[in-house]
C-alpha cells in the first residue's frame, strides 16, 4: 500500500498544479485588498458625512437661536421705554456657541480653518455688544445686539451650506418657520446698514460695530 501511495504521489503534476493554485491566490487575495479598500472609503466617506451633518446642525442650531434673540432684543427694547425700566434687557446677550464634539480630521482642512474660526468671531461680537452697555442707551444696545445676532446667524447659515455641500452632506431643508429665515436675516441687515448711513457720527465709539463676514474666499 505504502509503494502504491508513493507511484501515486510521484506522479502527480505537482508544477501544474502550482501553476494554477498560485494565480488562483494571488488573484483572491487582490480581490480580498480591492474589496476592503473599497469599504474603507465607503466608510470614511460615511464618517465624513456624519461629522459634517453635526457641524451643519449646530450651526444650524445656533441661527434659530441668533433669530430668537433678535425677536427678544426687540421686545426688550419697546417695553424697557414703556416701563421706564431696565428689568426687560436681563439676559439679552448674544449666545454662546460651541461644537459638538468632531473629529476635525475627517473633513476638509481649509474648510475647517474657518470653520473653528466662527466661535471666536462670536466671542468678539459678544464683547462688542457689552461694550456698548457704556455708552449708549437701552434701545440703541438692544438694537446693536439684534444687528449682531443677524449677522452671525447669516454667517452660520453660509458656513452651514458650505460644510454640507463641501463633504457630500445631504442639505437644510427649513421647515415652514424657518421658511422665510434667510429673507428675514438679509432684511434686518440691510435695513439697519441703511440706517447707520443716515445717523449723525456718534460722540463715542459704541456705534462702531463690528462686523462678522465668513471669508470664504477660493472655499466656494
Amino acid at each position: 500500500m505504502t509503494l502504491v501511495w508513493f507511484d501515486v504521489v510521484r506522479q502527480f503534476d505537482w508544477q501544474g498544479a502550482l501553476r494554477v493554485a498560485l494565480p488562483s491566490g494571488v488573484i483572491s487575495s487582490i480581490v480580498a485588498i480591492g474589496w476592503n479598500s473599497c469599504r474603507d472609503r465607503r466608510d470614511h466617506r460615511r464618517e465624513r458625512r456624519n461629522a459634517a451633518l453635526e457641524v451643519a446642525l449646530s450651526l444650524e442650531k445656533y441661527v434659530r437661536t441668533c433669530r430668537a434673540m433678535m425677536h427678544r432684543a426687540d421686545w426688550a427694547s419697546k417695553d424697557t421705554i414703556r416701563t421706564n425700566s431696565g428689568q426687560p434687557v436681563h439676559g439679552v446677550q448674544v449666545p454662546d456657541f460651541t461644537y459638538p464634539t468632531v473629529e476635525w480630521t475627517l473633513l476638509d482642512h481649509k474648510i475647517t480653518s474657518v470653520l473653528r474660526d466662527f466661535p471666536a468671531t462670536v466671542h468678539y461680537a459678544s464683547e462688542h455688544v457689552t461694550t456698548t452697555w457704556e455708552f449708549a442707551p437701552v434701545p440703541d444696545v438692544c438694537d446693536e445686539l439684534a444687528f449682531q445676532c443677524a449677522k452671525l446667524a447669516k454667517c452660520a447659515l453660509e458656513l452651514s451650506r458650505l460644510t454640507r455641500r463641501k463633504h457630500g452632506a445631504a442639505p437644510w431643508h427649513p421647515g415652514a418657520a424657518e421658511a422665510d429665515l434667510e429673507r428675514e436675516l438679509d432684511e434686518f441687515v440691510a435695513a439697519r446698514e441703511s440706517r447707520r448711513k443716515t445717523m449723525p457720527e456718534q460722540p463715542t465709539s459704541w456705534n462702531a460695530s463690528v462686523s462678522p463676514t465668513c471669508d470664504r474666499g477660493a472655499l466656494v
